[in-house]
């Protein structure tokens, strides 16, 4: 039972964490504490997630199993682009000179940066198709999981701030409704002797 709760506080406080950090951009940059918050957020969302994927495990083996991959993937992109943004406001290399600067390492940037980015979004969004699918949450769930995997890259890729706050609430929605949920689900049986 406690991890069960303890899951469940996760998949409440990595949104909640992750949507703070737009409040600390700066001029469009994650900044120190903008890619904090989004790498610290990670942690707790990704657990959260994987009391989830125990529930879709029993459903559906196959494509739980493949997502789960896709979220640790998707969580690596996600701590490396909030890492990005700690690292080019210490450093002092903004206004994308960072950026550019990883032109200079095109297979290492593309498999820590390009390809895993856009895992986690894509992870959000196969998670919204396998709720809806399994009918493991109500439909408007599914459906706000997915309309913010899909609008995400235009509030964080874009850097839209507006458009990250929307996101960001149209994420705590749902994913609140799967931790209460979750706070509430009773304990598994326990096995026989």
């Amino acid at each position: 039972m406690l991890v069960q709760r303890l899951q469940a506080a996760a998949l409440l406080l990595g949104p909640l964490t992750f949507a703070a950090s737009p409040f600390f951009w700066t001029d469009g940059h994650y900044g120190v504490n903008g890619g904090t918050l989004i790498a610290l957020a990670m942690v707790p969302w990704v657990y959260g997630l994987v009391g989830e994927y125990e529930r879709l495990r029993e459903r559906v083996p196959r494509a739980a199993g493949l997502w789960l991959l896709l979220l640790l993937v998707g969580m690596f992109g996600s701590v490396s682009f909030g890492l990005q943004g700690f690292f080019e406001q210490a450093l002092d290399a903004v206004d994308r000179v960072a950026l550019a600067g990883f032109a200079d390492y095109p297979p290492q940037s593309l498999l820590v940066l390009w390809l895993p980015g856009p895992a986690f979004p894509l992870a959000r969004l196969v998670f919204g198709v396998l709720l809806g699918w399994t009918r493991t949450a109500p439909w408007w769930v599914a459906v706000l999981i997915c309309l913010a995997a899909v609008a995400f890259p235009l509030g964080r890729v874009l850097r839209l701030e507006w458009v990250a706050y929307v996101v960001d609430v149209l994420v705590l929605v749902p994913f609140g409704y799967l931790a209460r949920r979750a706070w509430r689900r009773p304990a598994p049986a326990a096995p026989a002797p």
